[in-house]
């Protein structure tokens, strides 16, 4: 336990967290200090995190925290069943289970952030099957699976740039072409959102 401490407070000293603990401050922070420091980090990650959390309804900030956590596929240490535990450690800001989380964090802060920004473009639009029966909506949700499936070449071929011989010029302006792009992919889906997302919910009973 004393080496998973020792990371954290390594980690969370460099950049961008420049927090200056040693082991002894901390290991004395206050259940709502380690909450608010597991959330700046959370707020690294996924910026829509930036909260302050004494503005929040804790089991609201526990739900939104357990929320981001599974989309970043954080498993915490013990039965996988247990969740109400895990739940209830995120309310009280419980060391045995923030702790982990953060060391969990901190080891792979730039793979979770990528995967943070992939999710918001590639997290699936559920809409009940009685709906899809509706000529328009089924359309628009087609159209929106396209736009989703059109991401991820963009996004894969973003990378493969990356990764390749071109000059830096060529990627440059390859990838600003795909950032143009992008931005109207993500313009359309929010139109398709909108379309999709005021249907009634009694239109199920007609």
């Amino acid at each position: 336990m004393s080496e998973q401490i020792k990371a954290i407070v390594e980690h969370l000293n460099k950049e961008p967290f420049k927090k200056n603990f040693n082991l002894i401050t901390f290991d004395s922070l206050e259940p709502m200090q380690l909450l608010q420091l597991l959330n700046d980090v959370l707020a690294t990650i996924d910026p829509k995190q930036d909260i302050d959390i004494r503005e929040e309804m804790p089991d609201q900030m526990a739900r939104r925290m357990f929320s981001l956590l599974g989309m970043l596929k954080y498993k915490p240490p013990g039965n996988p069943s247990d969740t109400s535990n895990f739940r209830q450690g995120l309310v009280t800001g419980s060391k045995p289970v923030i702790h982990p989380i953060l060391h969990w964090l901190l080891l792979r802060i730039n793979e979770l952030k990528k995967r943070a920004y992939l999710a918001r473009f590639l997290f699936k639009l559920e809409v009940p099957a009685e709906f899809l029966q509706d000529d328009v909506v089924a359309d628009t949700y087609h159209q929106y699976e396209e736009l989703v499936e059109s991401f991820k070449n963009y996004h894969k071929e973003c990378e493969s740039l990356k990764s390749s011989g071109f000059s830096t010029a060529e990627i440059r302006r390859d990838i600003g072409s795909m950032e143009e792009e992008k931005d109207q992919l993500i313009k359309r889906v929010d139109r398709l959102k909108k379309r999709v997302k005021p249907i009634p919910m009694e239109a199920c009973a007609v």
